[in-house]
């Protein structure tokens, strides 16, 4: 996610009140832009919104689209808990339920269930519209520290 000072916060339309960070030149510039919103025990919820080109050919959302807002989120919901440092994905499984539409918003919602000292486990599911698209479960490596030659 970007640092907060990338954030700002949304004042109108479908995402008023959510927060959405500057687009970049990175993956997630492809298939964002994302939006975070923080509920008040400090959980944080991803979205972003279905759009033609999230499509496959069959006219849903394609399933690449979905594991790439899993991943996202998955990071997001582990921030608290890598305490600045990096991390990379090792390992990322998902149970697809119901396919997605144009012009959803789709939600990601999780948490983070163990924090080691060299992996972080999370888990998470997916809705739109009221309805569970997908659930998902991964796992993140810490990345070490910079000058190591580990990673």
């Amino acid at each position: 996610m970007a640092s907060e000072r990338d954030l700002h916060t949304v004042t109108e339309g479908e995402f008023a009140g959510w927060s959405v960070a500057e687009i970049n030149e990175n993956f997630n510039a492809l298939v964002g832009p994302y939006y975070y919103q923080s509920d008040e025990t400090g959980k944080v919820k991803v979205a972003f919104k279905a759009e033609k080109r999230h499509l496959n050919g069959g006219g849903t959302v394609h399933g690449g689209c979905l594991l790439t807002l899993a991943d996202t989120s998955l990071f997001i919901f582990a921030l608290p808990h890598l305490e600045g440092g990096g991390a990379v994905t090792v390992q990322l499984d998902s149970q697809f339920q119901v396919p997605g539409r144009l012009d959803d918003i789709i939600i990601a919602t999780g948490e983070i269930t163990r924090a080691g000292k060299t992996l972080v486990f999370g888990r998470g599911e997916l809705h739109a519209n009221g309805k569970l698209l997908m659930s998902f479960t991964g796992i993140l490596a810490r990345k070490s520290p910079q000058g190591s030659r580990d990673g």
